[in-house]
């Protein structure tokens, strides 16, 4: 804390500049946190919030920019690139994809307050294809409103923020050890229960010609697509397969029976959305529920058709 203190007291406006920008295109920054500091050691005149405010402003917007034309141009790809450096990645795009389908371009001021989400939103935005001038508006609204919050943190608790400053100055090194020990435990805790869900389903994952074989088989398989209703009809489906979310979970586990061969696929990396559905499935009472290796991505490459919704 006392070198960020530092940092912001040297380099001012660039610190903060540097920090929203690099936080913005994924890396994990506490940029937030940052925002309070700065405010907090920062004489609250009304010129220091209205340019703390802007140039936390820019530097997130050029991040939202950049992540934003990746998705339009490398689509889904550059999705799995930054799953592999979040912390719970697939639940992340799942949650960014519900939210664009319930509130449209709006959603961009939500997710901006939600870890994990605030990332990968413009990566989705790009992908779906969002308008430049509607991703430039709503990302606007969303960054000044987001830092507005954090300066204005800053500026009301200054006082309480300097005592904690002044405490962790007392114990030094101990105190920001405990702090990254925590945050440490934190991380552990995650991968270790994304590491327990791919392993748990690893072994049962299907391949495109074993779901071919069951298809052609008496085996009948009932095959669930769990990915965001944008992805479904942009990219297309397998032939009759029938779209699930959280909330259909239950109505398909009253339609079919326990011992009903069922196959569900995602577009994610480990096919870790279709492995997390499959495991709540399985706690309800569907024993014989697979997630296909490779998702929709690995059907298409297959050469097997791809069914899209006509216009």
């Amino acid at each position: 804390m006392n070198t960020l203190v530092e940092l912001v007291q040297t380099y001012g406006l660039w610190v903060v500049f540097l920090i929203t920008l690099l936080q913005s295109v994924g890396l994990p920054l506490p940029a937030f946190t940052v925002m309070i500091v700065t405010a907090a050691v920062t004489p609250a005149t009304p010129e220091n919030v209205i340019s703390l405010t802007l140039v936390g402003s820019l530097g997130t917007l050029i991040g939202d920019f950049v992540l934003f034309f990746a998705g339009k141009r490398y689509g889904t790809g550059i999705l799995g690139k930054l799953c592999k450096i979040s912390i719970s990645p697939d639940s992340c795009v799942r949650s960014t994809g519900d939210l664009f389908d319930r509130y449209g371009a709006p959603a961009l001021t939500i997710v901006k307050f939600i870890p994990g989400l605030s990332t990968l939103a413009p990566v989705v935005a790009g992908v779906y294809a969002m308008r430049v001038a509607v991703f430039a508006f709503f990302s606007s609204v969303a960054a000044l409103i987001y830092l507005s919050a954090a300066v204005a943190l800053g500026a009301i608790f200054r006082h309480q923020i300097d005592s904690v400053i002044s405490a962790l100055s007392r114990y030094g090194k101990l105190g920001g050890l405990f702090v990254l020990v925590l945050f440490g435990l934190y991380l552990l805790f995650k991968w270790l229960q994304r590491y327990r869900l791919i392993r748990q389903f690893e072994a049962d994952r299907l391949t495109v010609n074993d779901l071919i074989e069951l298809i052609d088989g008496n085996s009948n398989p009932v095959i669930l697509d769990a990915r965001p209703v944008d992805q479904r009809v942009k990219n297309g489906f397998i032939p009759g397969s029938i779209p699930v979310d959280e909330n259909s979970l239950s109505d398909i586990a009253d339609r079919y029976a326990s011992h009903q061969e069922i196959v569900i696929y995602c577009s994610c990396p480990n096919e870790i959305t279709a492995a997390r559905y499959a495991e709540k499935l399985r706690k309800i009472g569907l024993k014989r529920i697979r997630p296909l290796l490779g998702g929709i991505d690995a059907w298409a490459e297959s050469g097997q058709e791809v069914t899209f919704i006509q216009p």
